[in-house]
């Protein structure tokens, strides 16, 4: 009879063992699941970020542009030059063709 008890405690121990191992297992499961949860959060909300922050330069782009293009425009450099006494001599201006 002595023998039959210490086979049932160790099926029990190694139970025990198995209990335990598997209730660790699940704790570690849910750590990690909820970490997880937490980056993939935290990501979204910078890629959310970044695509705001990239639609607003994209904006600020076209408006850009378009102020260029409107500085760059041939009637307001004359008319900055008109008002700072200078002007138009036919003479001076030179055209070139482009090669074809």
């Amino acid at each position: 009879m002595a023998k039959l008890r210490k086979i049932r405690r160790r099926k029990l121990r190694l139970n025990a063992f198995a209990f335990l191992f598997f209730s660790l297992s699940l704790l570690s499961l849910l750590a990690c699941s909820l970490f997880v949860g937490t980056m993939n959060t935290s990501l979204t909300m910078k890629i959310q970020n970044m695509n705001n922050e990239i639609s607003q330069l994209k904006a600020e782009n076209a408006k850009l542009s378009i102020e260029i293009c409107g500085l760059e425009n041939k009637d307001r450099v004359y008319v900055i030059a008109q008002d700072a006494g200078l002007n138009q001599n036919q003479d001076n201006i030179i055209s070139i063709q482009g090669v074809e």
